[in-house]
């Protein structure tokens, strides 16, 4: 049982750290010698994280869900499309979550088989934890922006989803590519968060159902009690990772030391490939 709590804690704090969890579950399942066909734990996993940013943002998802449907309603029945476009910056929001969840998606399904490949390749997420490395540490020298969410334009929006797609790739960060992205545009700390992590939910929702489906509804013979408390460490290291990095961002410092941990973890990963323990 052992192996399914620290899988589940490593899942949930690398998953929403930006030190990307799928990186560190292939070396994990590589030295715990755990079957990558084994798709039931990897959706209990997935469950617990996705648990704990519903949990985490549940207040501004049914802010922004209450606003969405009150804007369908104006624009159909009140003719009022131009004056909530152009005042009402939480129904922008939504539609541009759309837009990064449409963008990523779209890449996510053509790009479906080469996606899947580089998860059977160390050497993949040797590369990516340097080049994320790098990334992080770039955001040192940045102050806060100038920019909140009331301030998000359709760029921001297609760069966004572009970007997150790449992070399908083992090893990049979706947080941190992205929160790094957006901060190079001059966003707040915060805002960049937020934005961030709302506009991943229906892409980590997405990846959950299609991962739940390739389990037939089976869970493989593994025991409750194994894949329960998968979950629940899962869920509750994720919201531990959520208020530690929202505390950090919130203190305008920090976040570009995340590098240096990147940097070190490819350095471990590299000397165990040099004597052939992966």
């Amino acid at each position: 049982m052992f192996k399914f709590i620290l899988l589940g804690i490593v899942q949930g704090i690398t998953e929403f750290f930006p030190v990307s969890s799928s990186g560190h579950l292939v070396i994990l399942q590589n030295l715990l010698g755990i079957s990558k066909d084994v798709v039931f734990l990897d959706v209990i996993l997935h469950l617990g994280t996705v648990c704990a940013l519903l949990v985490f943002f549940g207040k501004d998802i049914l802010i922004l869900f209450s606003k969405f449907v009150t804007a369908i309603y104006d624009i159909l029945f009140r003719g009022k499309l131009f004056y909530i476009w152009r005042y009402d910056d939480k129904v922008r929001l939504c539609v541009y979550i759309g837009v990064v969840s449409a963008i990523t998606g779209f890449i996510a399904v053509w790009k479906k088989d080469f996606f899947e490949s580089q998860f059977e390749s160390v050497n993949t997420v040797l590369v990516s934890m340097f080049i994320m490395s790098y990334i992080l540490f770039s955001t040192k020298g940045l102050d806060s922006g100038q920019r909140y969410l009331r301030h998000l334009t359709i760029k921001d929006a297609v760069f966004l989803g572009l970007i997150q797609a790449i992070a399908i790739i083992p090893g990049i960060s979706r947080s941190g590519i992205t929160i790094a992205l957006l901060l190079f545009f001059n966003m707040d700390k915060e805002s960049a968060f937020r934005f961030s992590f709302l506009a991943a939910i229906p892409v980590i929702l997405g990846a959950f159902i299609l991962k739940l489906q390739d389990t037939h509804g089976t869970a493989q013979g593994l025991p409750f009690l194994y894949l329960s408390s998968g979950f629940i460490f899962s869920f509750l290291s994720g919201l531990v990772a959520l208020y530690f990095l929202s505390f950090i961002l919130r203190r305008k410092r920090g976040f570009y030391k995340f590098s240096y941990y990147c940097f070190l973890f490819g350095i471990i990963i590299l000397i165990l490939k040099i004597f052939h323990v992966l």
